[in-house]
């Protein structure tokens, strides 16, 4: 019978070491694989251990640190975690194993790896679920303040930029479960309104282990989670607008492709506020492309997701928000959006027209002579 996987993420290592003492003090026989990064020593640390032990040293099993042998950390990780999990399964000695990945590490590549039947399969392990874990006093100013993650110390490589809105917002929003403490009503109803479809919310204290071990995980809805194709609100979300504790969701879309000058123009007005923003965008120069909207606080990340394979091209950002203003700012919003979006005039120049159109966005968005057959 395979051994039963949950995978933890947190931004904040007192978090992590509470998460983790909590998720298997009450369950006996619970295996604990858990891995730390220092990218000044260029290291990767494995701790194994039994239960709580490896918080103070006590039930310890194997703490062993290698040199990084990528340069992709992610990659690092799977190549010792994946492995090291074999083993844990192999022995015998646990039911179950949690595994903790470093401080701001995200759980997409972990959880894609375990995901894959064949990998599941070889490692003789089932993945029941993904939790990401946070400090609800904590969560407005993790989300929308400036901090980097370089700044608190938990950089996961020498250039990582990540701000610790980026990497709490990726934790959330891929969860099947997200465990908070803490009381502050803003910060929980920030972590409903950015967690994923389907996810669920639990007190991180309150929840007894076997409540989180159990099978909640779907493949198939994780991908739809981070996929720009299918961005839509959380399920606690109001996207008419309306404040819950002083924080909102606006749900903004379009099937007009966007005119890439004013595009460019709109970002600053799109991004400079205390929100959250995510999603796809079609432009006009580049039909045929997903172009991926990544926003946290002033911070903007802008991609290319692919081809729109089955999915109809559209552009459509979700903003959650918090603060001073929200009603102002939400209008803000709408008008910035709808200002992008081609006109009748420009929308019967045809694709011609547009493809002979420099939009100036290589850089960010690749070659667009190199993606133009896109089906």
């Amino acid at each position: 019978m395979s051994v039963p996987v949950v995978v933890l993420a947190t931004v904040d290592p007192v978090v992590r070491d509470l998460s983790q003492f909590s998720l298997v003090s009450d369950l006996p026989e619970t295996g604990v694989l858990r891995h730390d990064l220092d990218p000044a020593a260029g290291t990767l640390r494995r701790v194994v251990s039994d239960g709580g032990g490896g918080l103070d040293g006590d039930g310890v099993i194997d703490d062993h640190t290698m040199p990084l042998a990528h340069t992709c950390l992610g990659c690092a990780i799977r190549e010792d975690l994946l492995p090291s999990l074999a083993g844990m399964a192999a022995s015998g000695r646990w039911q179950r194993v949690l595994v903790v990945l470093p401080v701001a590490a995200e759980l997409v590549p972990v959880v894609s790896a375990l995901d894959d039947p064949q990998t599941a399969a070889d490692l003789d392990v089932t993945l029941l679920a993904s939790v990401a874990a946070g400090d609800a006093d904590q969560v407005r100013q993790d989300l929308m303040g400036d901090d980097l993650l370089a700044d608190r110390g938990l950089a996961l490589a020498l250039d990582d930029r990540r701000s610790v809105g980026e990497a709490l917002a990726a934790q959330v929003e891929y969860a099947d479960l997200v465990l908070a403490s803490g009381t502050d009503p803003v910060g929980l109803t920030l972590l409903d309104h950015l967690r994923g479809v389907r996810s669920t919310r639990s007190d991180l204290f309150t929840t007894r282990a076997g409540q989180v071990f159990l099978p909640r995980h779907d493949a198939r809805m994780a991908a739809a989670r981070v996929d720009p194709r299918l961005v839509v609100p959380a399920d606690a979300a109001d996207t008419s607008g309306a404040e819950a504790n002083g924080v909102w969701t606006i749900d903004l879309h379009t099937r007009r492709p966007l005119h890439p000058e004013r595009f460019r123009d709109q970002m600053e007005a799109l991004v400079g506020h205390e929100t959250r923003s995510r999603g796809r965008f079609q432009l006009a120069t580049r039909p045929r492309t997903v172009g991926v909207w990544d926003g946290v606080g002033g911070q903007l990340s802008i991609g290319d997701a692919g081809g729109w394979e089955h999915c109809s091209p559209s552009t459509r950002m979700v903003f959650t928000g918090h603060g001073d203003g929200g009603a102002d700012t939400r209008e803000q919003l709408r008008r910035a959006f709808a200002v992008m979006a081609l006109d009748d005039r420009e929308m019967s120049r045809g694709p011609a027209y547009w493809r002979s159109v420099d939009d100036g966005l290589d850089p960010w968005l690749g070659d667009r002579d190199l993606v133009d057959d896109r089906s």
